[in-house]
């Protein structure tokens, strides 16, 4: 048409509408192939090692949980182990953080034996140690392999796991899982796939020096982490085509940061730790390194910056990389296992207790149902008679029935014993004590110590008991011991000095009640001698043949610096001038304790001490003696002596930190020649201060003091300075 546009045929606009039709056709086909493959993609995910560095997992996998990504595989190494372990179970990131975060891991680390849970057995006598070595063939003592049994971790991970303990193939879990350990034996790699899920971990997680290496089917393990920290080859060999790690391990450390043993062992691993995972990093899709720099493998106190941490670096790298993952499959989770019936109960490991005698001290019975916190319990008191290295639960299930297996190693029966103490009045003293469980007969301990310092000192204590919580007992305690004892002016200051030998035994037979009481009725012979050291003395001797009775009870939870609890320790003795006796002498002795928790850091303690012979002495030969930081604050250590005393003490006690004390006390003194039950001639008082702290080889207490005169006193307790064999002696 002239003068206007050109109008295009009506089979033209046919052909645009087919065009367009096609666009959409391909442009909706190349959609729906995409979307189908990124429904197939399988997504897995590697967690890496590095102790408590681990803990950063949690934090990444609250931010998967959150976009909803689906895992379809994992494989942990060491911490990534637990933390994978429980992911694949089911749980939450939310859920395995409340879980971790409730945990106490310093108790975990800790495997000293709180003094509350020790049998009454064992509570006979002091703590007699700073430190313990097995004793070898040739009668040296061995080094240890490691710092720790782990036997606590172990347990904690039948804890963890014990949703888990019905299914044995990993693959069965809602997410497949492995583990990586290294096998100490053959220096190859291990995969578990199979087996108890508690074990897999456990042999993942034996770092070296630190956690003695785990045994799984008589095969050595330890920590995975040094031949493969970071698993990404094992997740790719489950199946995974997309996979997501998380590097936890520690780089390695300047000349500057080696300050430390546990920097030096975490450098030393960590020079073939960073080899493996370079090659590993490079094999991931997503690769997630938290920054983890000034966090130690051990600080397990930091826990929830951890988590926050590992939370942040997932967040950073997520919001900066946009891209197309699947969303979240509907997560499968365990069956709820709330109580569990044995039909059997076997014992593995085992080498001089019977398997009788392990059940009994595991009070577990077949046939009877049982919570996971009935079992813990069970494991936990059996460890606690300390004749077990570490003693733990695996559940087999059947169809049809359930068999508890009882895994454990048994202590070395022969130990040697050190100890090195120092008084504050220049009175260094050093210990051995070889110590020997169940080696003279079934069921005994032999205690043979010497002694040498300001005082010299050689004891045999042997007792055989029949029963494991409760029953009878008899006692052999011969020794010998000379010791120095001073003299003190009326300015408190020392002016001379004597020396006492005295050798003797006891023997007694008695009654131990689980946690109770001990009760024991014995016979006791002694002579005693006192010769010039410093001072003018003629040489005196002196014995004494009779009978007593002594009881016992004691549920303290540290016998140095108690928070809580109650001890009582009452003996009473006779003697017979007729009878191999140089005088008819009666002796009453009673030490009360008491302590009253008022807040999580704070008590009060009561403490009476009362000592009589009832009459007055004929000579000066066994009267008690009184002062110093275990006895009274406000006189030198032994400074007074008496046939009759009392002392009521009253003791405000803080723990500040953990493991530190401090005491505000005040006590009162009474002495006296006769006791009729009234009150004494002579009084005292006196009060101070006590600093302390719980170290690893023993306790370390700093005292100053002012009496009533405003004189000051300061003491200095350094290891277990006090005796042992207390109760043991006559």
């Amino acid at each position: 048409m002239k003068g206007g546009a050109d109008i295009a045929p009506p089979f033209s606009l046919e052909i645009m509408k087919l065009k367009i039709l096609l666009i959409i056709t391909l442009i909706t086909i190349s959609l729906h192939s995409e979307g189908s493959e990124l429904d197939s993609l399988k997504i897995g995910l590697a967690l890496g090692g590095g102790g408590a560095r681990g803990f950063a997992h949690i934090g990444v996998l609250k931010v998967i949980d959150e976009l909803e990504i689906p895992i379809d595989y994992i494989a942990g190494t060491s911490s990534g182990a637990v933390i994978g372990a429980l992911y694949a179970m089911g749980y939450s990131a939310v859920q395995i953080e409340e879980m971790i975060l409730d945990l106490k891991w310093q108790d975990i680390f800790d495997e000293k034996i709180c003094r509350e849970n020790e049998y009454i057995g064992n509570k006979r006598w002091k703590p007699y140690a700073n430190v313990f070595f097995d004793v070898q063939k040739n009668l040296l003592p061995k080094l240890p392999s490691a710092f720790l049994s782990g036997n606590n971790l172990t347990n904690l991970l039948f804890d963890l796991t014990f949703q888990s303990s019905e299914t044995t193939d990993f693959e069965q879990l809602p997410i497949p899982f492995r583990c990586v350990a290294t096998n100490i034996l053959t220096g190859e790699r291990k995969e578990f796939s199979r087996g108890y899920l508690l074990e897999a971990i456990r042999a993942s997680m034996s770092f070296p020096s630190i956690m003695q290496p785990f045994e799984v089917d008589n095969q050595l393990y330890i920590d995975g982490g040094i031949l493969a920290n970071l698993p990404v080859e094992t997740v790719r060999d489950m199946g995974a085509d997309f996979i997501i790690g998380i590097q936890t391990s520690s780089g390695l450390k300047s000349e500057k940061e080696l300050v430390s043993l546990i920097d030096v062992l975490d450098q030393t691993i960590n020079l073939r730790i960073t080899q493996n995972v370079e090659k590993s990093a490079e094999l991931c899709d997503i690769l997630l390194v938290p920054d983890l720099h000034d966090i130690s493998l051990m600080d397990f106190h930091r826990v929830r910056e951890l988590i926050d941490l590992g939370e942040i670096a997932a967040r950073e790298y997520f919001s900066s990389n946009k891209m197309s993952l699947p969303k979240h499959k509907k997560k499968k989770s365990l069956q709820q296992v709330d109580e569990v019936k044995f039909s059997r109960i076997k014992v593995q490991g085992n080498k001089y207790l019977s398997d009788a005698k392990v059940k009994e001290f595991i009070g577990l019975k077949p046939g009877e149902n049982y919570s996971k916190k009935e079992i813990k319990a069970a494991f936990a008191d059996a460890y606690h008679s300390q004749l077990f290295e570490y003693i733990y639960p695996v559940i087999d299930h059947s169809k049809y029935s359930s068999v508890l297996y009882v895994k454990l190693k048994e202590r070395n029966r022969y130990r040697y014993g050190f100890n090195l103490s120092y008084n504050g009045n220049n009175d260094i003293s050093l210990g051995l004590t070889l110590d020997m469980n169940n080696v003279l007969q079934k069921n005994s301990k032999c205690l043979l110590n010497a002694q040498v310092g300001d005082s010299q000192e050689l004891n045999l204590d042997y007792v055989k008991n029949f029963g494991k919580h409760w029953g009878v007992y008899y006692r052999l305690f011969p020794y010998i011991k000379e010791f120095r004892f001073y003299s003190y002016n009326d300015d408190h200051e020392k002016t001379n000095s004597v020396r006492s030998l005295e050798y003797g035994g006891t023997f007694g037979i008695g009654i131990f009640t689980r946690k109770a009481l001990i009760a024991e009725l014995y016979g006791f012979t002694f002579h005693s001698g006192l010769y010039k050291d410093i001072a003018e003395f003629d040489d005196t001797d002196y014995r004494s043949t009779g009978v007593g009775l002594k009881l016992y009870h004691e549920n303290l939870d540290d016998f140095v610096f108690p928070m809580q609890g109650t001890s009582l320790y009452m003996k009473y003795s006779v003697s017979n001038e007729e009878f191999y006796s140089d005088e008819d002498i009666r002796t009453f002795f009673t030490r009360l304790q008491m302590l009253l928790p008022f807040a999580q850091n704070f008590s009060i303690k009561y403490q009476f001490e009362y000592g009589s012979h009832f009459e007055k002495l004929e000579n000066d030969f066994d009267p008690f003696y009184i002062g110093g930081i275990d006895s009274f604050l406000g006189l030198n250590a032994k400074e007074k002596s008496a046939p009759t005393y009392k002392i009521n003490t009253i003791a405000f006690r803080f723990e500040p930190y953990r493991n530190s004390f401090f005491d505000l006390q005040l006590n009162i003194l009474n002495l006296g020649d006769v006791d009729y039950w009234q009150p004494e001639k002579f009084t005292y008082k006196g009060g101070g201060v006590v600093l302390g702290y719980k170290t690893y080889l023993g306790p370390i207490r700093i005292g100053a003091a002012l009496d009533e005169d405003k004189r000051s006193y300061y003491y200095l307790s350094i290891g277990y300075e006090f005796d042992p064999f207390e109760f043991s002696r006559r």
